[in-house]
């Protein structure tokens, strides 16, 4: 049918049955909105663009009327609004390379229902292609910045024509210049050219590039009422440029990253005077502003975490220096009690009878002390030394007492990721909570009971791109670890008179978080986990690996079926594993997103989560079974705070592969007496992953 007549009949249609509701056409809903003949742009592109929206389902019509806050209001035709959808549709396909593309209305109209289906026909023709990009205002630019411009261009000839990409790639080279001294650089006209002959375009990139800029003098100014100063060289060695180094604005931004990853500042700021650049001298000085925090602070602490997937009560007292004789070093002493699985904990038997042995006490308390050496080579590294003394009870017969020194060097290689290089020497107990069971215990598991002396070296490389540390909702977090351990003992252990038994072990471990919001508007946010390791002892290692540097499974981080260190290695998993596999998959949605406030409460805070876990441990990574899997699912409630949400689940078991034969899918149990009987309820601080 010819697109006139289409039209026409379109519009006859609609004009018959506005005739005949003039006073309440505004009472008709949207059914619904399509597209046809879009081959290549998808429907939710399009259904972005055009503002006719979908009247919302009956049950969120009904929470409307209850509360305008809870529901969607319903979604009415309105065509002048359909007018200008129309020609924002044209102007998008034209803005997509479809210069020849055609749109048409069909209007379908429910006077029995009140309801009108709009559908878009379109005919999209050929699309056009860049054939040919010009650049004016290059000639006799630096190497550096002709190089930088020409890596990783955003257009490239071939590619199809969009006008989007062409304003970014405009941004591109602007912030290349801005980047490369040229402050005064600006954009003289960016044109797209169609052939009709060919019908693809040449894009015309002008720009006046101006004069090139170095920065110039650097002053420091920090808050006069604030009581201590860190010197102003310090400041200085923390920025990313020199006078005399080309202006770049990039070098600008992340010097005031460095000052506040310094933690001495409550804030600082680098601010380029552009407005005393001289053009004698082209130089452009630059101001630096900063307020220190306090120096030293004693700061008591109660609280609760999540360590080791476990619901924790803290109690900790801290001392923090955070510019030890000078140059910016943050010294902290802390002394820390912490209880793991609070929930879990028999209080009748522990007050009354056993006091802290009893075996279902589980936690740790630990003295650190720790110096931080900001400036380390460069002002993206830090070296930190540290000692500490701790004792963790981890297993009802006996507890660990460690002490631990540490080095590590942490360096922010790129602007999301971070590397670690961490050596730790540490030797580590086994002592017996009640002396005749324990040498039972021992002894029945040929544990040597001697302690270990191990030499740990480490390396981590971590990127995160994360829109939100919080409440991520887009983006993702990857960590990778390879860890050694016996190296140095085995190397100059009898020179340096060691007599105590190590571990000699390869470790390598990661973990991936991604995070995905399909609408954009947070109201239901995808996030997916994968966790996987392995531990393996080499050269007749003369003793196993560390309990505290094996894997352990079950808890609020891990498969939440079980409780922590509940899960895996099919024979003591309290004992860990020396590999794990582990996945999960979380659905966070947020229903009362517009809900507002009651009383002290904000429900638009609340949100509920469903979660599916699969995972398990293994003594070693060559018992690995896929029917040895565990899976868990379950619902969860967050609550919003300003230091991630507050966390309950509520986890039940769907597959326990350590299960009577017969009972270990979820579906040959009875709901009430054996699945209700075996959920877990964990509670934590901050998401999951």
């Amino acid at each position: 049918m010819p697109y006139r007549l289409f039209t026409f009949l379109s519009l006859f249609l609609v004009w018959i049955a506005m005739t005949e509701a003039q006073q309440d056409w505004r009472q008709y809903e949207v059914g619904s909105v399509r597209f046809e003949g879009n081959e290549t742009l998808r429907d939710d592109l399009l259904l972005s663009v055009v503002s006719t929206q979908e009247t919302p389902a009956g049950f969120w019509k009904f929470l409307y009327r209850i509360s305008e806050k809870l529901g969607d209001p319903p979604r009415y035709f309105d065509p002048l609004v359909l007018e200008l959808d129309y020609r924002r549709l044209r102007a998008f396909y034209q803005d997509q390379g479809f210069f020849l593309s055609r749109i048409d209305t069909l209007l379908l109209v429910d006077q029995e229902n009140k309801t009108v289906r709009l559908t878009f026909r379109v005919e999209e023709g050929p699309r056009s292609y860049i054939d040919t990009i010009q650049f004016t205002g290059f000639e006799d630019l630096p190497s550096a910045l002709l190089e930088e411009i020409e890596i990783n261009p955003l257009v490239k000839v071939g590619d199809p024509y969009i006008a989007e990409h062409g304003v970014s790639e405009r941004a591109r080279i602007l912030n290349a210049f801005f980047n490369n001294g040229f402050a005064d650089v600006r954009v003289d006209s960016v044109v797209a050219h169609r052939y009709a002959s060919t019908n693809n375009v040449k894009l015309i990139f002008a720009f006046s590039r101006g004069k090139r800029y170095s920065f110039g003098e650097i002053t420091v100014e920090q808050d006069s009422t604030v009581h201590g100063r860190v010197a102003d060289d310090v400041v200085r060695r923390h920025l990313d440029f020199r006078r005399g180094d080309f202006y770049s604005e990039a070098r600008r931004i992340e010097s005031e990253r460095n000052l506040n990853r310094l933690g001495v500042f409550e804030a600082s700021r680098v601010e380029p005077l552009v407005s005393l650049k001289s053009d004698t001298s082209l130089e452009i000085p630059t101001h630096v502003s900063v307020r220190p925090r306090p120096f030293q602070e004693l700061v008591p602490e109660v609280g609760v975490n999540d360590e080791n997937n476990a619901f924790n009560v803290l109690f900790a007292m801290g001392y923090n220096n955070r510019n030890f004789f000078g140059g910016a070093r943050n010294f902290l002493t802390r002394f820390q009690f912490q209880l793991q699985s609070i929930q879990d904990i028999e209080f009748s038997r522990v007050f009354s009878q056993t006091g802290l042995r009893d075996s279902s006490v589980i936690g740790n308390a630990e003295l650190s002390l720790q110096l931080t050496q900001p400036y380390f080579f460069n002002n993206k590294t830090s070296f930190t030394p540290s000692l500490s003394f701790r004792v963790e009870k981890r297993h009802r017969y006996y507890f660990n007492p460690i002490i631990r020194g540490r080095f590590s060097v942490t360096s922010q290689t790129a602007r999301y990721t971070t590397a670690f290089l961490e050596w730790s020497l540490e030797r580590i107990g086994y002592e017996a909570i009640n002396p005749r069971i324990g040498r039972v215990y021992f002894d029945s598991l040929s544990i040597d009971r001697r302690p270990q002396f191990n030499s740990i070296i480490s390396f981590t490389l971590q990127r995160d791109k994360r829109n939100d540390l919080f409440n991520p909702s887009a983006g993702f977090f990857h960590s990778g670890t390879v860890e050694e351990a016996g190296l140095i003992p085995s190397a100059f252990g009898s020179l340096l008179g060691f007599d105590l038994p190590y571990s000699k072990y390869v470790k390598v471990s990661g973990r991936g978080f991604w995070y995905w919001d399909p609408s954009d508007s947070r109201r239901l946010i995808w996030s997916l986990r994968l966790s996987a390791g392995f531990a393996e002892l080499y050269g007749h290692s003369p003793a196993p690996v560390p309990i505290n540097r094996r894997f352990f499974g079950g808890g609020s981080g891990s498969v939440r079926g079980w409780k922590a260190r509940d899960l895996g290695a099919f024979a003591l998993p309290d004992e860990g594993g020396n590999a794990l596999l582990e996945a999960s998959l979380e659905a966070r949605w947020n229903l009362l997103k517009e809900a507002g406030r009651f009383w002290f409460l904000d429900f638009s805070k609340f949100s509920l989560v469903m979660f599916y876990d699969v995972g398990n441990v293994w003594t070693r990574a060559r018992n690995f079974r896929l029917r040895e899997l565990a899976m868990a699912s379950g619902l969860g409630l967050r609550y919003a705070t300003v230091a991630g949400p507050i966390r309950i689940d509520f986890g039940f078991r769907l597959y326990d592969p350590a299960g009577p034969e017969g009972l270990q899918w979820i579906t040959r149990k009875k709901f009430y007496r054996e699945t209700l009987s075996d959920f877990v309820l964990h509670f934590g601080i901050g998401h999951a992953f």
